[in-house]
């Protein structure tokens, strides 16, 4: 029974995208040789709708498993420190138990930052999501009995809180809900790239991301900010 309900918080944690295992050896990477700036600049607003275009596909990816379409839309660099094939494993299996299904797999955008631009033409911007997943059990001997469920449920709980977790003895479902957030990145002369946003990954972000956005994680920059650092720094070179 552990095993099974460590199977699911493995399959949890895949479809969130916090999984670390199977991680490189962490060298650190000297990325600064791009990193020319760490001050954003304004971007024109007609970027945001493509991004958006972009970030619909990428749920769309992850909803239904696309392996290779998810691997392709990973930033990149994340593969640094993480092997790309694992990953693809770990993606794939997901797909073929023979114990449980996922039946959806739903998602709403709850913010969208602004898209900071650097002058080495680096773009990037934080989103944030809830997700909710619809487990069904297929094994009938999985969780078959009112210690196994409520075990099972316990376990869920600690990791992903009372509030995020359903059960439905009866028709044998398991819902979960969860706050999410990416990373969307775009270097020069390449599309949009997504990476997961948590505590886990950003143990490794130093290790392969620019550093212009690692000085621009979380910062409350809004439009009218950006506007004002433009000013000011064409106030400056008028005084230059």
């Amino acid at each position: 029974m552990i095993r099974h309900i460590q199977y699911l918080i493995l399959i949890f944690v895949l479809l969130f995208l916090v999984s670390c295992n199977g991680s490189k050896q962490a060298v650190k990477e000297e990325v600064q040789e791009n990193n020319i700036t760490t001050s954003p600049i304004e971007i024109e607003n007609q970027s945001q709708p493509t991004i958006k275009n972009m970030l619909d596909s990428y749920l769309n990816k992850l909803a239904t498993f696309d392996t290779d379409a998810i691997v392709d839309m990973t930033y990149p660099k994340l593969f640094y420190v993480i092997d790309p094939e694992l990953y693809r494993q770990y993606i794939a299996s997901m797909m073929n138990s023979s114990d449980i299904i996922m039946t959806s797999y739903e998602t709403n955008v709850t913010k969208f930052s602004p898209v900071l631009r650097f002058s080495n033409e680096t773009e990037f911007a934080q989103v944030n999501y809830t997700s909710k997943v619809n487990i069904q059990f297929l094994n009938n001997n999985l969780y078959d009995t009112e210690e196994k469920i409520n075990f099972l449920y316990d376990a869920l709980i600690h990791k992903y809180g009372q509030e995020n977790i359903n059960i439905d003895v009866k028709k044998r479902t398991l819902a979960i809900k969860k706050a999410e957030k990416l990373i969307i990145i775009k270097e020069k002369d390449t599309e949009w790239k997504f990476l997961g946003d948590n505590s886990k990954y950003r143990q490794l972000y130093p290790n392969f991301l620019p550093r212009e956005i690692l000085n621009n994680l979380d910062k409350e920059i809004t439009v009218e900010t950006q506007k004002s650092q433009k000013l000011e720094r064409r106030d400056t070179n008028e005084t230059i």
